[in-house]
């Protein structure tokens, strides 16, 4: 805190610091050094002690008035409409009371009160150069050192958010299943790539105790920490409900109504979720893009029956199941709207041509990414479900 913290609410100038005070002072010193020996140089000569003392007490006093004024004055020149002018007169104003003021301390002469004498015309007009000159000095000084520490602090709450936005993105990882798993006699093989350094894209594999398997794919509406909060308490939420019920549609209307009543308007997760037994998969879509069942370079969309609502929105709305059977060599591929949505100079990739990388390629995030000038604006995800091989 400054010495003189006078209207807080308004930005303050002048002195900051008893620190800028002392330093700003001792300038003046120096300069009343500096002026009677420049003074005495043509005549080859020091100049007296009595010179330099009075001098250096001028300067003092011309800085130290001329400052403190503008300290106290500080929110009245803030909140003028010609803050520069407003200052430039408080320094003379200053200068001038300062000068008289070391007169007076050091003891007046005869000339120092002749109104017509040029001593008295020279010490006015120098006085007031001198003060408005050294006054501004300090004042832009001032400012450019305050906008210094600012974008300081800016650089270190940015570089601190940074670090957090990385550790949240490690955790959000850490939560995810492994890439690849086998589990229960099918193969998952999975990747999401967040848009930003967190995203509300996630997926989940979850085996149950009546031995069949559970996946999920979801992408919650929005992007970066707001998102991926609610991507945790949702994965959270399905892992419970998929416990405690093998049936999909009782589950994401469950999901659906526990959604409802904890989101806000304008928040929902689309989410699509497959129960696998055996051959047989199980399917609710809830707002994601129809899932996709591909073999030997042939491509179908698996559309599901009934509500199509993203979770979250509609706590009266149920939910359908399609079954479908899986056979070897057979994949299901569930996405989230990244892919489609993606861009290529300006036009959306578009679903048709997600089925035809989908055909020609395993992991069609690379082979989205492969593609000139492509832009992928929003968090992808991409999960393929196969059977496993029979052991040998």
């Amino acid at each position: 805190m400054g010495p003189f913290p006078i209207q807080q609410s308004v930005r303050m100038y002048g002195w900051g610091s008893w620190r800028d005070t002392v330093r700003e002072l001792a300038i003046g010193v120096a300069i009343g050094v500096a002026y009677p020996v420049i003074e005495s140089a043509s005549s080859h000569e020091l100049p007296s002690l009595e010179s330099i003392v009075r001098n250096i007490t001028i300067g003092v006093c011309i800085i130290g008035v001329a400052r403190f004024l503008e300290t106290v004055l500080s929110w009245a020149i803030e909140q003028s409409r010609i803050p520069t002018l407003f200052r430039i007169l408080v320094y003379m104003g200053g200068g001038w009371v300062g000068y008289f003021l070391a007169v007076a301390i050091t003891g007046p002469q005869r000339e120092d009160f002749a109104l017509t004498s040029f001593h008295f015309i020279y010490g006015l007009v120098a006085t007031a150069i001198a003060a408005v000159i050294v006054g501004l000095i300090f004042h832009h000084n001032r400012k450019r050192n305050d906008r210094l520490m600012q974008a300081v602090a800016r650089l270190k709450e940015h570089e601190f958010a940074e670090k957090e936005l990385e550790i949240a993105r490690s955790v959000q990882r850490r939560l995810l299943p492994p890439p690849e798993i086998d589990a229960n006699g099918f193969h998952i093989s999975a990747r999401t790539d967040a848009a930003h350094m967190i995203g509300g894209d996630f997926y989940d594999v979850l085996r149950l105790d009546d031995g069949s398997l559970a996946v999920v794919v979801a992408d919650v509406s929005g992007k970066g920490i707001a998102a991926s909060l609610i991507m945790a308490s949702c994965k959270t939420a399905v892992s419970m409900l998929a416990t405690a019920s093998a049936d999909p549609r009782d589950i994401m209307g469950a999901l659906n109504a526990k959604l409802c009543s904890d989101l806000q308007k304008r928040e929902f997760v689309a989410m699509v979720y497959a129960h696998c037994e055996r051959s047989r998969i199980r399917i609710v879509n809830a707002g994601m893009p129809d899932p996709l069942l591909i073999r030997d370079g042939s491509c179908r969309a698996v559309v599901c029956r009934g509500e199509r609502l993203p979770l979250g929105i509609r706590s009266d709305r149920s939910y359908d199941s399609t079954t479908i059977e899986l056979t070897d060599g057979e994949r299901l591929l569930m996405f989230s709207d990244g892919l489609p949505e993606a861009t290529v100079n300006g036009e959306p990739v578009g679903y048709e041509r997600v089925e035809q990388l989908a055909r020609g390629s395993r992991d069609l995030i690379d082979a989205l990414r492969s593609i000139n000038g492509v832009t992928i604006d929003d968090d992808a995800t991409a999960v393929i479900i196969s059977r496993s091989p029979a052991p040998q």
